[in-house]
């Protein structure tokens, strides 16, 4: 028979386990709990970060003009430079460029565009206005077919370029957006040969799935413009939203669109020779043969006449 001296230490043997089972739930208690509150610490500050970064990447629905660009969005570049605050309003919103045509025009509807025969008519340097998206694999094309002469008829003072650059292709990272954005800010610090070197220089990168703002701003740095503060403030982005809303009302339905002494120009010969031909009051598109395919089936199609191209880019400001 067991004695009374055995049953107490069996007894403090008992409550030694149990002590020490209870001190171990205590332990995995605090530490379930401080893993909890550690996990929701986490959520708190990643929603915090979510919210900060979706806030400071929203577009206002309107926005200033930069001083590089004229009413309609264009960055026009001439021998004698870019055409600095020729914009008749300093503040534009997307909302106000009206709706799409139900059925697009065959030729684009669209202010600033001479009337043809202007260049024959008045002995004034040969308009081109293009508009692109620097997402667009034939605006890339038509940058490599024709960056050198255009640089060469705008240099000798034979026409003048205007840039009317559109977000039709933005993704998850508003690339077309912020590119365009870039090249207003470009075209305030610098001139015209610089300003098309760093165009030239974008459509290399076409196709690599679009550069980041740091990229873009190195880009930038080796054209002479410092744009980084440009790119954070994103001052730009609501014009750019606007030049696409306008495009798209006055029925441009693709990249690229190009038109030379108000004619589409259907890229059937060099760049020069529409030129040569516009100003001796022809039309641009004599000067060569059949149009090419990049200019007649190549060309990247806009929202409003495509599925297929991002929803992000529409007649309504975008938030990227």
């Amino acid at each position: 028979m067991a004695s009374t001296h055995d049953k107490d230490d069996f007894r403090a043997q008992a409550r030694g386990i149990a002590e020490k089972h209870a001190q171990a739930d205590q332990r995995q208690k605090r530490l379930l709990q401080g893993g909890i509150a550690l996990l929701v610490v986490a959520v708190l500050v990643i929603a915090a970060l979510v919210f900060w970064q979706v806030r400071s990447q929203r577009i206002p629905d309107s926005g200033p003009v930069p001083a590089s660009a004229n009413q309609w969005g264009g960055i026009e570049m001439t021998a004698d430079g870019i055409t600095k605050d020729s914009s008749d309003t300093d503040e534009v919103s997307a909302d106000d460029a009206g709706d799409p045509p139900e059925t697009p025009p065959e030729t684009p509807e669209a202010e600033g565009i001479v009337e043809p025969g202007t260049a024959a008519d008045s002995d004034e340097p040969v308009q081109i206005v293009i508009w692109q998206d620097f997402d667009c694999v034939h605006c890339a094309e038509f940058e490599e077919a024709h960056a050198e002469d255009l640089a060469k008829v705008v240099d000798s003072g034979e026409a003048t370029v205007e840039y009317r650059t559109v977000n039709y292709l933005d993704n998850a990272t508003y690339y077309s957006s912020r590119s365009a954005a870039a090249f207003y800010e470009v075209a305030n610090q610098v001139g015209t040969d610089e300003a098309l070197a760093f165009q030239e220089e974008m459509f290399t990168h076409q196709g690599t799935g679009g550069l980041d703002n740091d990229e873009i701003v190195e880009i930038a740095s080796k054209h002479g413009a410092d744009i980084e503060q440009a790119m954070d403030d994103q001052d730009w982005r609501p014009m750019v939203d606007y030049t696409s809303a306008t495009a798209q009302a006055d029925g441009v339905n693709g990249t690229p669109t190009a038109m030379v002494d108000g004619v589409v120009w259907e890229q059937g010969s060099s760049l020069s020779e529409a030129v040569k031909a516009a100003a001796e009051g022809k039309d641009p598109n004599e000067a060569g043969g059949e149009a090419s395919d990049s200019a007649s089936g190549g060309a990247t199609e806009s929202p409003s006449a495509s599925a297929s191209v991002s929803s992000t880019a529409s007649a309504e400001p975008t938030e990227g």
